[in-house]
């Protein structure tokens, strides 16, 4: 594999930055860039100074790492330079023109997985960690970190994989004494108990995972009754344009707000209504998307005017949608013939509107976190596989078929807790979900 190098804090000027290099020629690299010899001993931090066409440019620390006991599992070298972003590009492009190459996103978890010093699920739990908006999310993101969570979810895949190796061997080998039969009520039994496992591990990191992920909350609405402006009050700054003018918003705009130690991925969409501009309706057609992942909508009517046929029809698309009614330009003799939350964006009055969120949004508390919880929907998708061939399994039991016919669903179960565990290992797969860790990840 080739030597990485990219930024780990950052890219803006601060007070220090580190630049991670990880692979095989790590050390060599760094020590044609520096003043003294950088001995390849692990666990250390040595001071050094970086050159650049003969002239220092900075006074480093560099942080030590022998192979493979690092994060990485690769000699890798943290080098903390002054937090000049223009002089960390410059060491950088240093370590680029004597052999690095720039990491891709999240490639140093990659690594560290694929040399075996990460499973899956607890590098998922490390970009929950990095991506944390509130306690919860980090207390969760930790919880995956645990050895003991790590453990169970290997317990639960040894008992899957000693009942196969029991049932194939029986059936293979019926003379063989060394494994014992396994009964049809036995067979029963576990599996029973693996279904039940299964189906709390669902449960419980079903109901977390919007703290880990954030739910989507969208903005809908017809044209120039204050989504954008409802938006900006939020989020408390101007992030989406206002203007009087109708179709001014023609795409979704998304922003990450924490309210009340709730994630909310809050997105700003386009007036619904029919239009002959081909630009705007693109916009409307992902405001009907936007609209259909949303958790929860927030349905903005003009309250100074009577509904229109825009309002009506947006009103049929939400009847069986999670929404608040949110009747804005309160600060205005109200006519539309509608109840609902009143606010005014003019006068930034969105303090019910809130509350109300918090309180819709509201997490059970009793939620155990020391229990086994998943880490992406990903996992829990995988798990859901899981436990529905393990019923396949239990009602071909049921209805007296053969035993060996539910080898079948057992492997296609045990392939996805490996997935789970990342133990096996689709390639494809794995790049695509390490791309969404940062680059210095």
């Amino acid at each position: 594999m080739k030597t990485i190098v990219a930024l780990a804090t950052p890219p803006m000027n601060g007070a220090i930055h580190i630049i991670r290099i990880s692979g095989s020629k790590a050390f060599n690299i760094v020590n044609k860039i520096t003043t003294s010899k950088i001995i390849k001993r692990g666990y250390e931090i040595q001071k050094t100074n970086i050159l650049s066409d003969k002239k220092i440019i900075d006074s480093v620390l560099i942080n030590k790492f022998v192979s493979p006991k690092s994060f990485t599992g690769e000699d890798l070298i943290e080098i903390n330079c002054h937090g000049g972003y223009y002089l960390a590009n410059k060491i950088i492009e240093l370590l680029l023109r004597f052999g690095c190459v720039l990491a891709l996103p999240g490639e140093f978890t990659q690594r560290a997985y694929l040399n075996n010093k990460l499973t899956l699920h607890e590098a998922e739990s490390i970009n929950n960690l990095i991506n944390a908006t509130s306690e919860k999310a980090i207390e969760l993101a930790n919880n995956g970190l645990d050895a003991k969570t790590i453990t169970k979810l290997k317990q639960f895949r040894e008992k899957l994989f000693k009942l196969i190796g029991q049932v194939e061997v029986n059936i293979d080998y019926p003379e063989f004494d060394d494994v014992p039969n396994v009964s049809i009520q036995q067979f029963k039994k576990i599996i029973s108990e693996l279904i039940k496992k299964g189906n709390q591990i669902i449960n419980v990191s079903t109901k977390v995972i919007p703290i880990l992920e954030g739910i989507n909350v969208t903005i809908v609405g017809r044209p120039n009754v204050g989504k954008s402006s409802l938006f900006n009050a939020i989020l408390n700054e101007q992030r989406a344009i206002v203007s009087n003018i109708p179709g001014t918003t023609r795409d979704v705009v998304s922003a990450r707000v924490n309210i009340g130690n709730i994630t909310i991925n809050l997105s700003d969409t386009a007036g619904i209504r029919t239009t002959k501009n081909i630009i705007e309706s693109f916009g409307v057609d992902k405001s009907y998307q936007s609209l259909q992942n949303a958790n929860l909508i927030l349905w903005v009517v003009d309250g100074s005017q009577a509904l229109t046929n825009e309002d009506k029809t947006i009103q049929k698309l939400l009847t069986n949608k999670k929404h608040i009614i949110v009747i804005n330009k309160s600060d205005l003799p109200h006519i539309a013939q509608i109840n609902g939350l009143k606010v005014s964006t003019v006068k930034n009055n969105v303090t019910m509107l809130i509350n109300r969120l918090i309180k819709v949004l509201k997490f059970k508390t009793d939620i155990n976190y020391h229990q086994i919880i998943l880490q992406s929907t990903r996992s829990i998708g995988s798990l859901k596989a899981v436990v529905n061939e393990l019923n396949d399994t239990l009602k071909l039991i049921n209805q007296k078929q053969p035993i060996d016919l539910s080898l079948e669903h057992l492997h296609i179960a045990l392939k996805n807790i490996n997935i789970i565990l990342g133990e096996g290992k689709s390639y494809n797969f794995i790049n695509e979900m390490f791309r969404k860790f940062c680059v210095g990840k």
